[in-house]
């Protein structure tokens, strides 16, 4: 064949320069490979391992979540409760937590018992939804014709839950007044099948007036109604500690407090003094005046007549 048809004759260094161009491809492509083929496969795979590891760390979160919940449901305390005794098998917790088989229910229950109370315009309205009527008859005409009553103007019933101090079961609620004071307006539940308003604890009564005893002029002070907590205020002819147990009284209807100071050997305190209020408690109380510490609001505890407020 003609030579115009052959293939050129390549010289010795230009197929050295084509093996060298060959093998750096080769490495290239090796280069490539190695780092979008093993190295990505590497990559992958870590990935999966940490998406792995973070959901069982959000199991396990999730599970001691249910745990804790579940424990807590547990081991709450459930503070004894009024119960509706219209409710089938019924039972209603004394502070004792002994269930008392509820007499069979003749009346409405209490949050209705406390809003017909509120609601009601005339003094023998409200009789009817009162506990001890008859006792309470001269005391709430007093209240509502010449005392707070006549003024106060309630705008709110709230529900509170509280314990039970007394072996009466109650339920509580706040009557919030237009000027943001408030009474604690407590329904009793009677053994008779009815909820009545005690109205005793509702007007704070207390036998002799604040003001008498206050200036010195009442030896005595009966059925006071005060919250008492322990202190540590021993002065004057309350300085010795041995002697004495010392408390702060509280009520709504005093600009401060009072000290009451218990003597530890008194036989008629014994019970209470077992047992003193290391937090803010409501009791009915007796206190005596001295020859000259009501000028420092100091004053004797001399009987405690029960737990809370109300009227018995």
């Amino acid at each position: 064949m003609s030579s115009i048809y052959r293939r050129p004759q390549r010289s010795y260094r230009q197929e050295i320069e084509k093996s060298s161009r060959r093998k750096k491809r080769r490495s290239r492509s090796a280069g490539t490979e190695s780092r979008f083929g093993k190295s990505s496969t590497s990559t992958t795979l870590s990935q999966r391992i940490r998406r792995v590891a973070l959901l069982i760390l959000l199991l396990g979160f999730v599970g001691l979540l249910v745990v804790l919940l579940l424990r807590g449901k547990d081991t709450t305390y459930a503070a004894p409760s009024w119960r509706d005794p219209s409710a089938p098998d019924s039972t209603l917790f004394l502070p004792q937590e002994e269930p008392a088989t509820a007499a069979t229910w003749q009346g409405p229950p209490p949050i209705e018992v406390a809003n017909s109370f509120i609601a009601a315009t005339t003094h023998s309205e409200r009789l009817q939804w009162v506990d001890q009527p008859e006792e309470v008859d001269a005391l709430m005409e007093e209240f509502y014709t010449h005392g707070p009553g006549l003024t106060e103007t309630i705008t709110k019933l709230s529900s509170i839950n509280i314990p039970m101090q007394d072996g009466r079961a109650f339920r509580s609620f706040l009557a919030i007044m237009a000027d943001g004071s408030f009474r604690r307006l407590d329904v009793a539940y009677e053994f008779n099948g009815h909820a009545k308003v005690d109205f005793k604890s509702y007007s704070r009564f207390c036998g002799t007036p604040w003001s008498a005893l206050l200036d010195g002029s009442c030896p005595t002070a009966a059925e006071m109604r005060v919250s008492l907590e322990m202190d540590t205020y021993y002065n004057r002819e309350f300085s010795d500690e041995g002697t004495w147990y010392c408390l702060i009284a509280k009520s709504p209807d005093l600009k401060e407090p009072l000290y009451l100071y218990a003597r530890r050997d008194d036989p008629e305190l014994q019970d209470f003094l077992r047992y003193l209020p290391e937090r803010e408690m409501r009791y009915t109380v007796n206190i005596q005046n001295t020859e000259g510490g009501w000028r420092h609001r100091q004053f004797i505890l001399s009987k405690v007549l029960r737990n809370g407020w109300l009227g018995h």
